[in-house]
């Protein structure tokens, strides 16, 4: 999944970048993740590579 900052989080920022705890998901800044869901059409396939 792509995911923002778990809600109450958002005060940490780019600070999430310092752990990993995604558990394998790709996680962005909460208003990374709103630019996400205002230009990527609903449906759109992604492929998470490494």
């Amino acid at each position: 999944m792509i995911h923002g900052v778990r809600n109450g989080f958002g005060w940490l920022g780019r600070l999430h970048l310092l752990f990993d705890w995604t558990a394998g998901c790709v996680a962005v800044t909460n208003p990374e993740i709103e630019e996400l869901w205002r230009v990527v059409p609903v449906g759109t396939e992604v492929e998470i590579t490494s």
